[in-house]
């Protein structure tokens, strides 16, 4: 989440605190609101709603689709798609395939849907390259790969050049900021390495796209 926030993405706040002798993460509610009275809940919708899918049709849920009910339903559409397309480049940077329907969603306010900060960003255990996301990323293709996202970036109404921009930069934050992230949140020497180049950029997500620079992360220890 920290990384996210780091390499650009709207994310809700999150903070490490220690309670009880376990490690606790903190992540500011952003489906509430003060008022005059007190709290009151701001209405969401998920993206599988949007999708108008139910829990047993959720692996038909597309990133295509949803890129779709943006530009017809959204507020500030073309932003709006930037965000997704970039959420989804991250996902796949940092091996979250845990990017289901319902951790996208959006706020409702009676007359348009606005995207909520990013949520629930969390990396899964993988030990080899192979690996696909939870929603299809380009026609029926959903293999963890940045050049599916390059492919299906015109649905986004991004640019090639845009498209590998956004994953540059990303590539670019994730390895500029890893090592205070993983200071800040006191992950140890060994677990950094059963992260690196596995979960975080592993080399599955920039096969067939040589023109991301992946070279940059070999500063760093290799898992």
């Amino acid at each position: 989440m920290r990384l996210a926030a780091l390499s650009g993405l709207n994310v809700a706040q999150v903070s490490l605190a220690r309670a009880m002798n376990k490690d606790v993460l903190l992540i500011r509610r952003f489906d509430r609101e003060r008022a005059a009275n007190g709290w009151t809940r701001r209405a969401m919708v998920s993206a599988l709603t949007l999708l108008g899918l139910d829990e047993r049709m959720a692996a038909h849920a597309s990133y295509e689709a949803l890129a779709d009910i943006v530009r017809a339903r959204f507020t500030d559409p073309a932003e709006t798609l930037r965000e997704l397309f970039a959420r989804m480049t991250f996902n796949i940077l940092v091996g979250n395939t845990d990017d289901h329907a319902r951790n996208h969603a959006a706020f409702w306010d009676g007359g348009g849907l606005t995207l909520t900060p990013a949520y629930d960003i969390c990396p899964q255990s993988r030990t080899g390259r192979e690996a696909s996301q939870a929603m299809q990323i380009h026609g029926l293709e959903r293999r963890s790969q940045l050049s599916l996202c390059l492919a299906a970036a015109n649905k986004f109404l991004l640019s090639e050049e845009r498209a590998l921009a956004t994953m540059a930069d990303q590539v670019t934050a994730i390895v500029a900021n890893w090592q205070a992230v993983c200071s800040e949140a006191q992950v140890n020497d060994t677990d950094q390495r059963l992260m690196w180049r596995r979960q975080f950029l592993n080399g599955l997500a920039f096969e067939g796209l040589e023109s991301v620079p992946s070279d940059a992360i070999e500063d760093l220890p290799k898992a």
